[in-house]
């Protein structure tokens, strides 16, 4: 019931966004980029992220960043997660300005979804080591959901988080915020893996997607979305729920791809070629499926 009516008020305040059989867009989730500590689980794999960035931007994808994109609950300031990752925050920012970034909140950084922080924290900085301000994400304005419109068959996508109705992720996140910064992150730094461990969501029971599925049957939806870290891409004939994973898998990442009509699960890792020399791989797990297969 929760579920339902918050998906039913974020699906009717979403930005609608049209596209057709040319367009191109990633869906990242999950990526929880943090300080750069030992409890920053996106460290492992900021360099996966970083080249798989760069390749989306070359080829003319827009980033869809789907939830959870910054560790907010355990680290207390934006400036110490930009200035942590000034690498991955200048692929952004060439998104950004390009006008191809759309920036969710998730229940990790729900405080972007304030006008007031967003000005403050998340546009410019000051660096005191060059004792000058920078930018960090100049005239970003992240969004709860976006919905977009596939023009051939007016097919409805709904892209958002994946928490909407639950109880501590969604209506009383800023608790769930206090307890991730002051018990969590001290428990995490002293070795415990992170609560969400995408290995260990691998083989939990699918409890939360059943709700999702239940809304999106009602509603001759599709969705996309991440919270899970549970990657998921349904055949024809199957409910259209959609999951890009998320970046904290061991030694690499997944994603959604919507390319010319049709959607991917993708998996970027770590390999090593026959010289021993590492490379970053580009691998389809999954698909592609068309749009259309899921039209009723």
């Amino acid at each position: 019931m929760f579920t339902s009516k918050r998906l039913d008020s974020i699906y009717r305040k979403a930005e609608r966004i049209n596209i057709d059989n040319h367009s191109q867009f990633v869906f990242i989730s999950d990526v929880h980029r943090g300080d750069n500590s030992v409890s920053d689980e996106f460290a492992q794999n900021k360099l996966v992220y970083y080249h798989a960035l760069e390749y989306y931007f070359e080829n003319g994808y827009t980033y869809v960043e789907a939830g959870d994109g910054d560790e907010m609950w355990e680290v207390p300031s934006y400036r110490y997660i930009a200035s942590s990752h000034p690498g991955v925050f200048g692929e952004l920012r060439k998104f950004q300005k390009a006008g191809r970034f759309i920036m969710l909140a998730g229940n990790h950084n729900h405080q972007i979804l304030k006008p007031e922080y967003v000005k403050k924290y998340m546009e410019y900085d000051y660096d005191a080591f060059l004792d000058e301000t920078v930018e960090v994400l100049p005239g970003v304005k992240p969004k709860e959901a976006v919905v977009l419109v596939y023009e051939p068959t007016g097919q409805e996508i709904l892209v958002y988080h994946g928490q909407a109705g639950e109880i501590l992720n969604d209506y009383l996140a800023p608790v769930g915020m206090v307890t991730n910064r002051y018990i969590w992150r001290f428990i995490h730094k002293a070795g415990f893996h992170y609560s969400a461990n995408p290995t260990k969501n691998r083989y939990k029971p699918a409890h939360r997607e059943k709700a999702l599925k239940k809304w999106i049957d009602d509603n001759n939806m599709i969705l996309i979305c991440g919270h899970t870290h549970r990657p998921r891409l349904p055949v024809k004939g199957e409910i259209p729920y959609f999951n890009s994973g998320c970046v904290m898998h061991p030694h690499g990442m997944t994603c959604l791809e919507l390319a010319f009509g049709e959607i991917s699960l993708v998996r970027w890792t770590i390999h090593t070629r026959k010289d021993g020399m590492l490379y970053i791989k580009r691998a389809t797990m999954k698909g592609p499926v068309n749009i259309e297969d899921f039209k009723k």
